[in-house]
């Protein structure tokens, strides 16, 4: 086990979908000393539970936490961690009853964030990235299990961007409308309204030539399967998709099975349930900001959070 080192920090995101972590070394910059993520589905069940977190998913979410705060702790990290929660805990009745169950497993304290306060931190992880950080006009689209958000705002000035925060996520949207498999015609018109629905009357700022850029687990999988193979975060990072891209993969992946969505190049098997949820969502999200093209982030929100908590 390595000493602490108060240099070494780490970010823990407890999503509808999964847990991300990031382990850093912030020595002169970030340096990545690891990145893990943990498909635990912790939002499982919860709209036909009242809404409620069922026993198998906390119990997973948090035996797969546990483990990745003894691999930070291994780091050096010791009690420099911040952890955040988002949709499912926000939303849980029994989301205190999740976060003290974890605090006795592993000593890790859960603060559970609004909505904007997630678009906040997502849009800090693209700003302060050296990818994006001079780009005069940004806006970041960030699709979860449990919501989606929409950022925008000027890099260069000292203002608070635009956030909006739609509680409607790729979890969410296929445990509600998507039973058959393959998706039937009338269940992905339904989705589809859904999403039109929850988009209905959001208004976002125009005007400006904001690059855009996607965050989360549906647009970095759409990236990849683009390219027909699996894909390091590195390779991911910057790449350009376009809206045409979005729709053609979109139209394949809706007449597959689920067995089939599993071997798509490139789509990590533990998403193959939620991906076309996902990419209703991100299609209708780039029609809705007038984008035809999109950059992709492999850094979300739990790069957000390592600099507020550490770097701000």
């Amino acid at each position: 086990m390595n000493e602490a080192n108060e240099r070494i920090c780490a970010a823990f995101d407890i999503g509808t979908n999964s847990v991300k972590l990031l382990v850093a070394d912030l020595s002169g910059g970030v340096s990545v000393l690891h990145e893990e993520t943990v498909v635990t589905r912790l939002g499982a069940g919860m709209l036909a539970n009242n809404p409620r977190l069922w026993e198998s998913p906390m119990h997973r979410t948090i035996e797969a936490v546990s483990a990745m705060a003894k691999t930070a702790r291994d780091y050096g990290v010791d009690n420099r961690i911040s952890t955040v929660g988002t949709a499912a805990l926000r939303e849980a009745a029994n989301a205190d009853e999740f976060k003290s169950r974890l605090w006795e497993a592993c000593g890790l304290n859960v603060k559970v964030i609004s909505g904007q306060e997630e678009a906040r931190l997502s849009f800090m992880a693209v700003r302060l990235d050296p990818r994006w950080r001079h780009r005069v006009g940004l806006r970041v689209i960030d699709i979860g299990g449990g919501s989606t958000e929409i950022i925008t705002g000027l890099t260069d000035r000292d203002q608070e961007p635009h956030r909006t925060s739609i509680p409607i996520g790729a979890v969410k949207l296929t445990e509600r409308y998507m039973n058959a498999d393959p998706p039937a015609v009338k269940e992905l018109a339904a989705a589809t309204a859904a999403v039109e629905g929850a988009f209905a009357g959001i208004e976002l700022p125009a005007g400006k030539d904001y690059g855009l850029v996607g965050v989360g687990g549906t647009v970095t999988n759409l990236a990849a399967v683009s390219k027909g193979r699996f894909c390091t975060p590195d390779e991911l990072h910057g790449l350009s998709l376009s809206h045409e891209q979005i729709e053609a993969e979109l139209s394949k992946l809706v007449a597959c099975t689920l067995e089939e969505r599993k071997n798509v190049p490139g789509l990590d098997p533990r998403r193959a349930d939620i991906i076309i949820a996902g990419a209703i969502l991100l299609n209708y999200a780039l029609g809705s900001v007038g984008c035809s093209t999109l950059e992709v982030s492999t850094r979300g929100l739990r790069w957000g959070v390592l600099y507020d908590s550490f770097l701000n």
